[in-house]
C-alpha cells in the first residue's frame, strides 16, 4: 500500500480553509484544540492525572516526544482522540508535532486500517503542507529567492523541517484550493516582502526543496 500523497495536501489546503487561517507561522496546536472530538492535554498535566512522574511518562512516547494521539475505539463525552504534547519544547517543534497528528486525526487514521508507514508518510505530508503551504512559498519565491532565513521567519521552518520537505514527494492539489489559501495569506505575506526588500541583503543559503513545489497549480 502506497501513500495518499495527494489527499494528504489537500486536506492540509482544506484545513487552512476551514480554519481561515491567514497567518504564519501556523499555529496547529490553536487549530487542533478547535477540531471536533479531540481532547488536548499537555505531558505534563497528563501525568498529574494519571498519576504518573511525568520523567517517567515522556519515554513511553518512544520517538514521538513531541505529541502522540489515542485513538479511542469509542467516543467518550464526544471525545474520540486524545493528543498529548510536550511543551517544554520550542514551539517550531512543537507545532511541527501537532500539525502531524491533527493530520493522524483529519486523515482518519485509526491505527489499524493502514500500515504504520503510510499512516506515517501521509501525516508528515499533512503536517508540511500545513505549516509550510506551498501557495506562500509560490508568493516568496516569486519576490527573491527562498533562503533559510525567509523560510525560518516566515513558516518556522528549518532543520530537520526542511529535511522532511526534500522527503515528500510532489503532490497535486485542486488548483482552486491554492488560489483560496494564497488569498489567505497574501497581506502578511506581501508585508514581510516589503520588509524584507529593506533591509540589508539575505546571506543565508538558497533552498533546494527537492520536489516539494512539483506539480504546484493556480
Amino acid at each position: 500500500m502506497t501513500p495518499d500523497y495527494d489527499r494528504a495536501a489537500t486536506l492540509a489546503m482544506e484545513t487552512l480553509i476551514r480554519n481561515q487561517v491567514t497567518g504564519t507561522p501556523v499555529d496547529s496546536l490553536s487549530i487542533l484544540m478547535r477540531h471536533p472530538g479531540v481532547r488536548v492535554i499537555s505531558f505534563t498535566n497528563f501525568a498529574t492525572q494519571a498519576g504518573i512522574e511525568r520523567r517517567d511518562l515522556v519515554p513511553m512516547f518512544g520517538g514521538n516526544q513531541d505529541a502522540a494521539t489515542f485513538h479511542l475505539g469509542t467516543e467518550i463525552d464526544d471525545v474520540r482522540y486524545v493528543v498529548v504534547y510536550n511543551m517544554r519544547l520550542p514551539y517550531e517543534i512543537i507545532w511541527r508535532g501537532i500539525a502531524r497528528e491533527l493530520g493522524h486525526i483529519v486523515l482518519g487514521h485509526d491505527g489499524q486500517t493502514r500500515p504504520s508507514a503510510v499512516r506515517l508518510e501521509e501525516a508528515m505530508t499533512f503536517a508540511h503542507h500545513l505549516i509550510s503551504p506551498r501557495p506562500v512559498l509560490q508568493m516568496l519565491r516569486e519576490a527573491f529567492p527562498l533562503t533559510i532565513n525567509v523560510l525560518t521567519d516566515t513558516t518556522g521552518c528549518s532543520d530537520d523541517c526542511v529535511d522532511g520537505l526534500r522527503q515528500i514527494p510532489g503532490t497535486h492539489v485542486d488548483p482552486a484550493l491554492n488560489r483560496e489559501v494564497r488569498k489567505l495569506f497574501s497581506k502578511g505575506i506581501r508585508e514581510y516582502i516589503r520588509f524584507h526588500r529593506e533591509q540589508r541583503e539575505d546571506r543565508s543559503h538558497v533552498l533546494d526543496l527537492g520536489a516539494y513545489m512539483e506539480g504546484y497549480e493556480e
